[in-house]
């Protein structure tokens, strides 16, 4: 098959078949090969010689999903990091050189897959989106594995990087919204991947095209709502380390009063502050979700409300305005008490203390608004007014 990889006869159903089996068999053998020393000696008789091999079945059969699924879980399962078995030695290039191949397959896969258009909603899934989940949770796995110095690839001009990213974004564009939650595994892998780069890649989510962060928001702000806690949690930690990066950011533009600040060629930055409703419409969310719904994840809505509110200070101030004076007469000075308690002690920062300190205080604060919700009817007290239709954000 290795000496066939170039000719015609690597076309044939025989060497498909084949390829098929010993992606499976490889998998098999790389899942239960859980330390170095086992992990090396497959990845020594699969590098360089067997990777093309694979490339070339993905570049030659990419619409056939009875061949790529094995092959791109192969791939996947080679980019974990489990049980530190990729931990290589300094002097040893190998963990680039397996990052090069993972990009080398994200591209030519994607790259082939997107052309696929119209296909029919029934083949949807099987025929592109499962791919695509599969390709999304390898780059997580490459990219949170901690074996590749990154830094170093792009200072190096190595575009393997680069490439990979530029591939999930087209990916990713290439879905619609509404399919992302309806299919449970490609949400899961979809909110881990972006979870991943919004804690250690956020000079790249910072500096998408606006059309994309935009997008991005929106599926975040979906995904608040999910059913499953996992995606939900995920979401929470997504957008608590967007805000967390952009409250940096802001905060420092103000001490150093620049005109241009650090600020200066961020697009996340610049389309935030001139677009200031979309952060409002994402603290209006997440308190909403606090104070009227079965809220399974209060912690985690906790870390980025905090940030919300500092940056949407007098929005907020509104906010809790129009909150209490919906409430009836009687019930007033209760639901004032409620907000002034979440805010109590709490300073104009980010620190762990000042976090802690405001998640004890929504602790307390759903607390009392739960007791108040249960000694009034259902039409004194309605959720929050919002400007969402369908699931996604009013952003443009």
């Amino acid at each position: 098959m290795l000496n066939q990889a170039e000719t015609p006869m690597f076309r044939s159903e025989e060497c498909k078949r084949s390829l098929i089996g010993l992606a499976r068999d490889l998998r098999g053998v790389a899942h239960a090969f859980n330390n170095k020393t086992s992990y090396m000696m497959l990845y020594d008789w699969l590098y360089p010689n067997y990777f093309p091999v694979l490339l070339r079945g993905i570049e030659l059969w990419y619409h056939e999903p009875s061949l790529t699924t094995p092959i791109l879980k192969l791939m996947c399962e080679l980019a974990q990091n489990r049980s530190q078995r990729l931990q290589f030695d300094v002097s040893s290039p190998n963990g680039v050189l397996l990052f090069r191949e993972i990009s080398k397959m994200l591209v030519a896969y994607g790259s082939r897959i997107l052309a696929l258009t119209h296909l029919p909603k029934e083949q949807l899934y099987a025929m592109k989106l499962k791919g695509l989940s599969i390709c999304f949770n390898m780059l997580k796995a490459a990219l949170c594995g901690n074996y590749v110095n990154f830094g170093v690839i792009r200072l190096y001009g190595d575009r393997a990087l680069d490439d990979s990213l530029e591939i999930f974004v087209k990916m990713l564009v290439s879905i619609q919204q509404a399919e992302i939650l309806q299919y449970p595994k490609l949400s899961q892998s979809y909110y881990a991947l972006l979870e991943c780069l919004a804690s250690d890649h956020m000079s790249f989510v910072s500096n998408l095209e606006p059309d994309v962060f935009l997008y991005i928001l929106s599926t975040i702000s979906d995904g608040l709502s999910a059913f499953d806690t996992l995606v939900s949690t995920g979401c929470c930690s997504i957008l608590d380390n967007i805000v967390s990066f952009l409250f940096k950011r802001v905060t420092k533009k103000k001490s150093s009063q620049e005109v241009n600040g650090m600020a200066n060629g961020d697009s996340l930055v610049q389309i935030l502050e001139t677009r200031p409703q979309i952060l409002q419409q994402m603290l209006g969310t997440v308190l909403n979700i606090i104070m009227f719904e079965d809220c399974r994840n209060q912690w985690s809505m906790s870390r980025p409300l905090l940030g919300l509110i500092l940056l949407n200070d007098k929005y907020f101030g509104e906010l809790r305005t129009n909150i209490i004076t919906r409430q009836p007469l009687d019930k007033q000075a209760a639901m004032e008490r409620c907000f002034t308690t979440l805010m109590k002690g709490i300073e104009y920062s980010l620190l762990s203390k000042n976090r802690d300190k405001f998640t004890q205080n929504l602790s307390e604060f759903r607390r009392d608004i739960n007791d108040s919700l249960k000694t009034d009817s259902s039409k004194n007290c309605t959720a929050l007014p919002t400007t969402q239709t369908n699931g996604s954000i009013d952003m443009m």
